[in-house]
This record gives C-alpha cells, sequence and structure tokens, in this order.
C-alpha cells in the first residue's frame, strides 16, 4: 500500500488551478477572453452596437474577412504567406461585374469563370514560389499590384452595376439569409466547419502541418511538401473568387477599389489568432476569433463616434499587442511546462526511493 502511494502518477494529483493555468496561457484562450471583454464594453458603451441589426452587419463583415482568413492560415501554417488576397478578391468583383454587364453572361456562368480565376492565381502564385523559388512575399506582393492594376484597366477606373431588371437564382446566395442569419455567414459557418475538420482530422491537415512546422523533415518523411504549399495557394485563391461573387450577388455591383487594405484584416485576424509566422502552428478557431474582434472593434469604434480611420488604427495597435501577448505566454508556457519537468522527475525520484526502500525492507 505504501509503494501504491508512492507511485501515484503526478497527472492525477495536480492541483486543479495549474491544469487551468495551463490551459489558459493559449493564444487562443487569451483572445477569447479579449473578444467576450470587448464585447460587453462596446455593448455597454457604444450606442445600437446591441441590437440585432447592427450584429448581424458585424457578421456579415466579418464573414467576408473570415472566409479568406481560413485559407490563410492553411498557407501560413504551411510556411508561406499571400499579400495579394485583398487585389484578387477586388478583380474578382471586376470580374464578375464585367462578364455579366459587358458580355451579357449568366451571373452563374459568371460565377464559374471567377472561380476559375480564384484558381488560376493561387496557381500562379503557388507555382512561382514553390517550383521556381521566389520568395511568397515577393511574389504575392507583384501579384497585388498586378491584380490591382488589372481591375482599374478592365473597369476604366468605373463601377459596374447590374441592369435594374436582372434576376437570378445566383442573388439570394450573397444577399439573402437564413432566416435572419445572412447568407455570407452561412457560408463563412461552412468554411469554419469544414476547414477545421480537414486542418484537424485529416491527412492533408497533418502534412500541412509537417510542412510548415519542418519541411526537411517532412520530405524526408515522404510528404509532397511542394504540392502541399501549391494546394495552399490555391485554397486562398478560391476563397477570394468565393467572397467576390458573394460580394457582387449581394451588391449587384462591381468597384475597381474593393479589396484595399483587405489583405491587412486578413492577415491581422489570423495573427490575432495565434498562427506563428514562422509555420508550423495555429487553428481555425483562433482565426474566427481573430476576424471576430476585428469586426467587432470596427464597428464599435464608428458607433462611439470615431472616424472610419480609426478602425484600421485599433486594428493595427491590436496586431501588435496580441504579437507581445503571444510572446508572454509562450514564455509563460515555456516555463509551465519546465517546472512540470521537473516536478515529474522530482516525483519520479521519490518514487524510485521509496520502491527501493520497501524492496530493502522486504529482503
Amino acid at each position: 500500500m505504501v509503494g501504491a502511494a508512492v507511485t501515484a502518477p503526478a497527472d492525477v494529483t495536480r492541483p486543479l488551478t495549474v491544469i487551468l493555468r495551463e490551459l489558459l496561457l493559449t493564444r487562443q484562450a487569451a483572445m477569447t477572453v479579449v473578444a467576450i471583454v470587448l464585447f460587453i464594453f462596446f455593448s455597454t458603451q457604444a450606442n445600437n452596437f446591441f441590437t440585432l441589426r447592427n450584429l448581424l452587419d458585424i457578421l456579415r463583415a466579418t464573414a467576408f474577412i473570415g472566409i479568406v482568413a481560413v485559407a490563410w492560415t492553411y498557407v501560413l501554417i504551411a510556411g508561406e504567406l499571400d499579400l495579394s488576397v485583398g487585389s484578387a478578391y477586388g478583380l474578382g468583383t471586376i470580374l464578375m461585374g464585367w462578364l455579366v454587364v459587358s458580355m451579357a453572361l449568366n451571373p452563374w456562368q459568371a460565377a464559374g469563370v471567377v472561380m476559375v480565376y480564384g484558381v488560376l492565381v493561387g496557381l500562379v502564385n503557388g507555382i512561382i514560389t514553390v517550383y521556381i523559388g521566389v520568395r511568397a512575399f515577393v511574389v504575392t506582393l507583384g501579384t497585388l499590384s498586378f491584380l490591382r492594376g488589372a481591375a482599374m484597366a478592365l473597369s476604366g477606373n468605373f463601377p459596374y452595376s447590374y441592369p435594374r431588371g436582372l434576376e437570378s437564382s445566383l442573388f439570394p446566395l450573397g444577399g439573402g439569409s437564413l432566416g435572419v442569419i445572412p447568407a455570407p455567414a452561412v457560408w463563412f459557418l461552412a468554411v469554419l466547419i469544414v476547414g477545421g475538420i480537414v486542418l484537424r482530422h485529416t491527412k492533408f491537415g497533418y502534412w500541412v502541418y509537417a510542412t510548415g512546422g519542418n519541411e526537411l523533415a517532412a520530405r524526408e518523411m515522404g510528404i509532397p511538401t511542394q504540392r502541399i504549399k501549391l494546394a495552399a495557394f490555391m485554397i486562398v485563391g478560391v476563397s477570394c473568387a468565393l467572397i467576390a461573387i458573394l460580394q457582387v450577388a449581394w451588391l449587384r455591383s462591381a468597384t475597381p477599389n474593393t479589396g484595399s487594405g483587405f489583405e491587412l484584416q486578413v492577415i491581422g485576424s489570423v495573427l490575432i489568432g495565434g498562427a506563428a509566422l514562422t509555420g508550423g502552428d495555429g487553428n481555425v478557431y483562433g482565426t474566427f476569433i481573430g476576424a471576430t474582434i476585428l469586426g467587432m472593434v470596427t464597428n464599435g469604434l464608428v458607433l462611439l463616434g470615431f472616424p472610419p480611420a480609426s478602425g484600421l488604427l485599433a486594428s493595427g495597435a491590436i496586431i501588435v499587442v496580441a504579437g507581445i501577448i503571444d510572446v508572454i505566454l509562450r514564455r509563460a508556457g515555456g516555463t509551465v511546462r519546465a517546472r512540470r519537468g521537473v516536478i515529474d522527475e522530482v516525483s519520479e525520484g521519490d518514487s524510485r526511493v521509496g520502491y527501493d526502500s520497501i524492496s530493502k525492507e522486504e529482503t
């Protein structure tokens, strides 16, 4: 009985407070708390924030950012980045408008062309980055400028507006609703569920983490790291095409400056959610929390009477603060793990001493 008491597993006897502390020492948990605090603050301080109409507006705006941010989570975990998402989104809306208005194409056919366009954007970014070897920062910065220029050239720097009498079953997919929930939010929920399951519970998701965590080791294990990165770039391109279709289906118009600064919101959502710029770390839930925080801050500051530009200022500050919190939590988490390791070693040592003592007494 003495020996059994001495050799009890350390994890069983660990205090609940220690377990809770380790749980809270994660970026996702910390950002969840921040999101709750911000929601309470704006609900009590900003007029009309806590109203159904305003909350649905936040949900719709967050959905467009979040759909691309989920895809961006994949490419960042894989160890790459894509700065062209805002311009890819903008050109997608212009392409959709041009095909329907100027080329008299059916909206569904135009949507199909835009989806192909999204695949091609991701394919070009991926091939040049992964197979030719140009850094993703340089490649996607170049496509950011190229695609924005293409949007302006194709539109003549003027917006496209659909004919007033034009109707299509595509329009409710972007401008409709499921009950009171806006259609883009339903799409966002679907992307969150599918993106989370694929990333956490499939071989492809494991390969994405392995590629970003240690590409050389992953390659030696037989993981096709180049194809994984290429697929991640293509997922981002498809997500940009999807929100372009949803945006035009909702507003039934397209402007060449759509998506300006959008990449900063997407990147901010992913980084606030806890994904590491070095790759190999991050998850879809964290990205959801990051997008929600940015959506609430942008909306809440305007309702408090601040100019719209204050949203950009606050978003930038939040990204920096989130980075600082990440460093603190990683250091604190490392300290907790180190202490836990020492405690486990001491416990094992005490157990061995007790076992040896009992053995000597028995002999």
